[in-house]
């Protein structure tokens, strides 16, 4: 077990979604132990809390986005992922639109939101979930494998069908250090072939190169250069880390991770909530 944590502080961000290219203010408030992580829609009436938890996901077109209480919030995996870089657990989350601000595109506002925030450990514990055997999830090309560690281990592939673009291969040791250094920063991307599709769906309306790297056929636009050569697996391996947060417990655990998105992700978050709560049921019965 691990002790639960929180922020010292409110504070508080503000700048548009990628999605729906809304205005939006973000808080973070110190949340009670067992509160676990919830969004606070405060534009709505009633202010209706919607829990990041995995049960609550109602969609992953480019994002995840969760519902509850006739609410929604999308694209919170970086948000989720800088929450989980610092062991956050309990967390009231204050949003007045329904996307958090894309910033950079990466989670490195998030980052330095919990840096002014300040964080606080709670006497109470949580649990931290190991999974005893492998759980797998494949579908075609995509394949994730979750295998026991003692620590939290993530390795990823990614392989693009681009000319120009090579197969991309990072392992590391996800640990407060690791995550800020080597992955906290990495931006989201697309490829150019794909934009004109996503606007079709009422997606990226807030993107630009100010928030995202664009592949086209020859070359790679950004605002800047590239922050690490392998930016795209480290992206990815962000995406993983805050869609595997919404098991609302830490890991131990090693995933590897192959061409995966955020289906994959979810669809390997649920099972690792099943396997959890298996062992949560076993334990009730030897007892």
């Amino acid at each position: 077990m691990r002790q639960q944590r929180t922020f010292k502080k409110k504070a508080g961000i503000s700048g548009i979604g990628v999605h729906t290219g809304n205005r939006v203010e973000l808080v973070f408030t110190p949340a009670p132990p067992n509160c676990g992580i919830k969004f606070i829609r405060v534009d709505l009436p009633g202010k209706p809390e919607v829990r990041a938890d995995i049960n609550n996901v109602i969609s992953y077109q480019r994002g995840t986005t969760i519902g509850e209480n006739g609410a929604d919030v999308h694209t919170v995996e970086h948000v989720l992922a800088a929450l989980s870089g610092f062991g956050i657990t309990n967390a009231i989350i204050e949003i007045n639109s329904n996307e958090p601000p894309v910033d950079d595109g990466s989670s490195l506002s998030f980052i330095n939101l919990i840096k002014q925030a300040g964080v606080i450990d709670q006497p109470e514990k949580i649990d931290v979930f190991k999974p005893q055997e492998p759980i797998y999830v494949r579908e075609n090309e995509v394949i994730l494998v979750v295998l026991p560690y003692d620590g939290f281990k993530i390795s990823y592939t990614v392989s693009f069908s681009h000319p120009k673009l090579k197969d991309q291969y990072l392992s590391l040791d996800i640990t407060q250090d690791s995550f800020l250094n080597e992955i906290a920063c990495s931006r989201t991307f697309c490829f150019y072939s794909d934009v004109a599709a996503l606007m079709d769906q009422g997606l990226i309306k807030g993107g630009s190169l100010d928030n995202a790297v664009v592949i086209g056929d020859d070359a790679i636009f950004s605002k800047e250069k590239l922050r690490f050569h392998n930016e795209f697996v480290r992206h990815k391996i962000l995406d993983l880390i805050g869609d595997t947060y919404l098991l609302g417990l830490p890991l131990k655990c090693h995933i590897i991770a192959i061409k995966s998105g955020h289906a994959a992700n979810l669809k390997l978050t649920r099972k690792l909530y099943q396997a959890y709560m298996k062992t949560k049921s076993d334990c009730r019965l030897r007892t």
